[in-house]
Parts: C-alpha cells; structure tokens; sequence
C-alpha cells in the first residue's frame, strides 16, 4: 500500500499533460484589395465540418522515455 506521502517517482508513476485545441476553418471576414468586378476568393477546404479538433496527451516518468500520444 502507498504511503499518503510517498513520491510519484517512487511508485513509478507516469506523469501526463493533456491539451485540447480548436480551429475553425473558414476564413476570417474583412476587406481585401482586388480588381474592380472581380471578387478575390480565398479557398478552404472542409470535409463535410467547419472545425478541426486536435488532443494530445504527453506523459513522462523518471528513466523512461517521454511518449507522445
């Protein structure tokens, strides 16, 4: 059993760091500089959403390797 006390690098524990991030993926609106009569268009890709969602999960402990998920 663990001691309430006891370092987490005793018990050879991972130590992890989750982050969590959104970016929407239309363009921002504003006024852009073209020629007269023609609109500048700005392409951008979407399958099926607006909103690309991206997690990561970076965990470490003493005398391992750190790993990245």
């Amino acid at each position: 059993m663990a001691r309430p006390n006891r370092p987490a690098a005793d018990l050879g524990s991972w130590l992890s760091f989750e982050d969590e991030a959104g970016q929407g993926l239309q363009s921002p609106k504003g006024h852009t500089w073209g020629r007269r009569g023609a609109t500048p268009v700005v392409p951008v890709t979407a399958a099926g959403t607006k909103r690309v969602s991206i997690a990561r999960l970076a965990c470490t402990r003493p005398g391992a390797q750190p790993r990245l998920f």
